[in-house]
């Protein structure tokens, strides 16, 4: 990616009542990572991209009034995320999506097809727009480490805290795995002066973000960053995938899907 200034955190605008919570978080993203927060809409056909034009722009012109130096730009399309995560990523520079947790459903296909996190929020409580305590659940695969890099943005530009809850397994192999990628993130975090504390989780891997999200509020939690799953059977298609679970469970606290069967794009600092 080109540089930093051209680099956008891009928010799904489907002008709901329920946008305002993916606008507000957008932007607070956009403010610590110091990018471009960018207004996305998609349209249909030439008629509903006029109405689709003309709604983004009055809330780009409402945006503008409340925070006039802030770099916003507005992009509009044809079909839908899906079709264009790749265009997203590799000719507009985005580096983030906010969507709606209520809407994870319709945006499991893209996020698989993603090379940039998926962000999921839900509401605009103050305490849980600070991005101040971010937990991280790791286990003992090799897509946990995927979690590291955004966890040190977050670390590094917002001067987060970043709780590393590492499974509890009991078989060797396992156990020794769970090891190696604690201290993975314990050295990586250290090695950028990143605030960081490992925690020992009671669950195993299976379990171990079901328990990070179940006890969020006891570390004081307000956002959570997981890898998606690796590989995906018939029973995932059939029952539904488990980040899709979590992410319906996490309430106000915001949910980080990295997908661990792409590259993930780098920021320019």
């Amino acid at each position: 990616m080109p540089n930093n200034s051209e680099q956008k955190v891009v928010v799904l605008c489907d002008f709901s009542e329920q946008m305002k919570d993916i606008i507000v978080h957008g932007a607070r993203m956009a403010d610590i990572l110091k990018k471009e927060l960018c207004l996305l809409a998609f349209y249909k056909d030439k008629s509903h991209r006029i109405q689709v034009l003309e709604k983004i722009e009055l809330t780009i012109r409402n945006l503008k009034s409340n925070l006039p130096d802030f770099p916003i730009s507005t992009l509009i399309l044809p079909d839908s995320l899906r079709e264009n995560i790749d265009k997203l990523v590799n000719e507009y520079e985005a580096v983030l999506m906010v969507l709606h947790q209520a809407d994870i459903k319709y945006f499991m296909h893209a996020f698989r097809e993603s090379s940039i996190p998926f962000l999921f929020v839900n509401g605009t409580e103050p305490e849980f727009l600070k991005y101040k305590n971010v937990l991280v659940p790791v286990d003992y695969t090799k897509a946990s480490k995927d979690t590291s890099l955004w966890a040190s943005y977050l670390g590094r530009f917002n001067k987060s805290l970043i709780h590393v809850v590492y499974a509890h397994e009991t078989k060797k192999y396992e156990a020794s795995r769970v090891t190696i990628n604690a201290n993975f993130f314990k050295k990586f975090l250290s090695s950028l002066y990143v605030r960081n504390q490992l925690i020992a989780g009671r669950s195993s891997s299976w379990g171990i973000v079901h328990e990070t999200l179940s006890r969020a509020k006891e570390w004081e939690g307000d956002s959570m960053i997981f890898s998606g799953s690796s590989s995906i059977s018939l029973i995932d298609l059939l029952i539904g995938l488990p980040e899709k679970k979590i992410v319906s469970q996490a309430g106000n606290i915001s949910v980080m899907l990295i997908n661990p069967r792409k590259d993930i794009c780098m920021m320019c600092d």
